[in-house]
């Protein structure tokens, strides 16, 4: 219950400060309201609901919060494009796992190009996984794993901006190409400046 609930929180089902009880989200998923409290108990824990006085609220970030998040999300991506990059340039990565990264943004580039902020929110997030997860180190992936639920479930996804969706694929494609060269710092860079230029959208957005 806890992983099924978890996934529409960071698919974006629910919107940010979206306001749920125990009785709808039981009637939603086809189940009693003692597995949903405990869920949504675990969910707090985890920093992705926050208690109202009638059940929950889908969490959100304040400004301060989206810059601290998105700063921590950029080292961490960084240090995982440069790992994927040194890990290709030794020949420790196989072709197959670097071909899935350049898939999954191509993947992006499709979804923009059909119109589908949804869409293309959500293969945007899997295009940071894959490479993110591509290093193997369980310790960096946990950690990207609850940076990236949070701001899924916090946030708005920037991608109904036409422009900036073209500046994201482009950035993507210099990502891939960084790690696909075995370029360790020509990723990190790469890799990092692409969240940080996320965060400066992002926060520009939200102030007007």
């Amino acid at each position: 219950m806890y992983l099924a609930l978890r996934q529409r929180f960071t698919d974006g089902e629910l919107a940010p400060s979206e306001r749920l009880t125990e009785t709808a989200l039981a009637k939603m998923l086809g189940v009693s309201r003692t597995p949903v409290r405990e869920a949504l108990g675990r969910l707090q824990a985890d920093g992705l609901v926050v208690p109202m006085a009638r059940g929950v609220a889908v969490a959100t970030l304040s400004s301060a919060e989206v810059e601290q998040i998105y700063e921590l999300r950029a080292s961490l991506e960084g240090l995982a494009a440069a790992q994927t990059a040194r890990l290709q340039a030794v020949g420790r990565i196989a072709p197959a796992e670097i071909r899935a990264i350049e898939k999954a943004a191509e993947d992006v580039e499709r979804a923009v190009g059909e119109g589908d902020p949804k869409h293309s929110a959500k293969a945007n997030l899997n295009f940071h996984r894959c490479f993110g997860q591509a290093p193997g180190n369980v310790f960096l992936t946990d950690a990207l794993n609850r940076v990236w639920d949070r701001i899924a479930v916090s946030t708005v996804s920037n991608l109904s901006d036409s422009e900036w969706a073209q500046t994201v694929l482009a950035q993507h494609r210099e990502i891939c190409r960084a790690m696909a060269a075995g370029d360790e710092e020509a990723a990190r860079r790469a890799a990092e400046e692409h969240i940080l230029s996320a965060m400066r959208v992002y926060t520009a957005a939200h102030k007007q």
